[in-house]
């Protein structure tokens, strides 16, 4: 789908269509083939890029004709994800993240056709770099350092360092200030010297812009034609290409996901199939920071009135909202200026606040590593402003209350999968000060136990994923049953009374929702004997979002939105595949599932949006 700034530059750009000129710069070329689609303009775009893109593929492969595979496949996902480029200028950018993407893919498919055809013969753990080349150990390795790079700085290193282009006019280009620009580009390097200086390498005298002007590799006219021919769709693509670019294509699906969709809802990924970026992080909180919490502008409304029992919270797109059983609206909820809703929200056990996450608008941040600019807002019901917001950087981050609603915990994922760490800490809603929460590594909180020290988690011991739990202090987790999906995926509440658990899990059944992270049904289970049920009246083609119990214990709550056959059965998705109209419910229903009732409803025209996310109830 378009971006808005995009948009605007093909409107103002025009209609008419000429041949590319040496003055146009290479986001010209991208929103003129976004307009036009023509194919001396992509052809243009593979000329200019290929060099890079060839580089890459063959320092990561170590294989010419992989490379030439990968090759294909990150400009055909260039071709179909044009218009995702945003700004148009950081073209360079995007694609060297693709072509470093397409060329792992394409070793680790080599390995494992290998491991099948060749038993007992070992496989190097690493591409085999072409020994032709000047420093290719080095060159390799800063093709992965600038691949890890988040977008900003990959984007500003490229195009200054690699293409030359001054600082003013890449500013322009990119569309941010001189100065911010000129920032990016100071980190940029920073980054690559320190990361090159761990791994053993030393730039050259001659500067990064010489390594990367050296990394590039002339593209031989039949793969070019090849490559420039993709733009078309008219001849068939090579069945290798076109494995490759279907990783890719899911990959970026997966990970657009993940900023939209409740806690990484729909952040799946099988183990073998995740973006396999190094993380370096603590697994211990950080000490807060003098000034982390931001006051709000104005003071809150005192004396709200407790919502009482019978009160459902849900995270809808816009903010949040409290409803009765029945449907009744009250109370609304809305992200604080320049952030967004992140789908996640939790009443207070009195149900006067709230806790929900927002992200800020602005792309990732870098500390810790690709990071997105999360926040915590405290909330008091019927009040103008926040009690608080509190920075929380990080890839994921979920909440919940502690049963006395003097805590809430706080749980960040940190870093790529699969080398995500996550780190646990309770943050005091009215100081903003936070403490460390030791729990074992790789665990993720889901709820709170009224004991106020147990915790239902979710918890990674290798490729097995399970619903556990633990006390604050234990080291071990004390299993409930194994989980079919993702970690990423699952959402838990614990019974009133501790005895049952509802939670969601992926069906093995849905083979095709599965293959997207899309399949998601609510389970009750039995803590004492371990047994698993389904909850009853649970629409088929349907994905689970939120679970809660009532106060009592005897009735719950879930939301569940429509899953579209014809859409999951694609082996590719591309930017219009996902508008359909698409429609998300609120269900209140008894404990089993039965006698299930809609107290609320919402649409979308996107189905890859989301619509409803995390529910609670007090």
């Amino acid at each position: 789908m378009p971006t808005p700034r995009l948009t605007a530059a093909i409107t103002r750009v025009g209609r008419v269509v000429r041949a590319p000129g040496p003055g146009d710069t290479d986001g010209c070329l991208l929103v003129r083939f976004v307009r036009d689609r023509d194919d001396a303009t992509f052809r243009e775009l593979v000329r200019r890029l290929g060099p890079m893109v060839l580089g890459v593929c063959r320092r990561v492969t170590g294989d010419p004709h992989l490379a030439d595979d990968a090759f294909q496949a990150a400009f055909l996902v260039l071709a179909r994800r044009a218009a995702d480029v945003n700004p148009a200028e950081a073209v360079r950018g995007w694609v060297h993240g693709v072509a470093a993407r397409a060329a792992r893919k394409a070793r680790a498919m080599a390995a494992r056709r290998n491991t099948r055809e060749v038993t007992g013969t070992p496989l190097p753990d690493s591409p085999v770099c072409p020994r032709g080349e000047p420093d290719a150990d080095l060159l390799l390795a800063l093709d992965e350092e600038v691949a890890a790079l988040p977008d900003p700085l990959r984007a500003a290193v490229l195009l200054c360092e690699m293409e030359g282009v001054g600082r003013r006019d890449a500013a322009v280009r990119l569309g941010v200030p001189e100065g911010t620009l000129s920032s990016r580009l100071a980190k940029a390097r920073r980054t690559l010297a320190g990361r090159l200086r761990g791994r053993g390498f030393a730039l050259p005298a001659a500067g990064l812009g010489a390594l990367l002007a050296r990394s590039a590799s002339a593209v031989p006219p039949r793969l070019l034609s090849a490559a420039a021919a993709l733009a078309r769709g008219s001849a068939p693509v090579p069945e290798a290409v076109a494995s490759l670019s279907h990783g890719v294509f899911r990959t970026m699906f997966l990970t657009k996901l993940n900023t939209a969709v409740l806690g990484g809802l729909l952040l799946m990924a099988l183990g073998w199939a995740l973006p396999a970026r190094p993380a370096a992080s603590s697994t211990q909180p950080p000490a807060p920071k003098a000034g982390g919490i931001r006051p709000a502008e104005g003071k809150a409304q005192p004396g709200a009135k407790p919502t009482g029992p019978g009160t459902l919270l849900l995270a809808r797109a816009g903010g949040l909202v409290t409803l009765t059983p029945e449907g009744k609206e009250g109370a609304e909820l809305t992200p604080p200026k320049g952030t967004n809703t992140n789908f996640i929200g939790r009443l207070s056990p009195d149900g006067t606040r709230a806790a929900f996450v927002v992200n800020e608008a602005g792309p990732p941040r870098t500390e810790p590593p690709e990071a997105w600019p999360f926040k915590v807002v405290i909330s008091r019901l019927g009040a103008a402003d926040p009690v608080a917001v509190v920075d929380v950087p990080a890839q994921e981050v979920s909440v919940a209350w502690t049963p006395d609603g003097t805590r809430v915990v706080v749980t960040k994922l940190l870093g790529r999968r699969p080398d995500t760490t996550t780190e646990h800490a309770l943050l005091d809603p009215a100081s903003g000060k936070t403490e460390e929460l030791a729990l074992p590594t790789g665990t993720r909180v889901l709820d709170c136990g009224r004991d106020g020290k147990t915790f239902l988690v979710t918890h990674r011991d290798g490729q097995k994923a399970r619903l556990g739990l633990v006390a604050k202090g234990e080291t071990e987790v004390r299993p409930l049953t194994e989980l079919k999906g993702w970690t990423g995926n699952h959402v838990g509440r614990l019974s009133p009374d501790g005895k049952s658990v509802l939670y969601t899990d992926a069906d093995p059944a849905q083979k095709d929702a599965n293959k997207w992270g899309m399949s998601a049904k609510p389970y009750r289970l039995d803590v004492a004997t371990r047994e698993r049920t389904e909850l009853a009246e649970f629409p088929d083609n349907a994905r689970c979002g939120g679970v809660a119990w009532s106060p009592d214990g005897k009735r719950v709550a879930y939301t569940w939105s429509q899953i579209h056959p014809d859409l999951v059965a694609k082996d590719m998705l591309t930017g219009g595949d996902g508008q359909i109209e698409t429609e998300a419910f609120l269900i209140v229903a008894d404990a089993d599932g039965r006698n299930a009732k809609t107290v609320a409803s919402g649409k979308e025209a996107d189905a890859l949006r989301p619509i409803f996310g995390s529910i609670d109830w007090r």
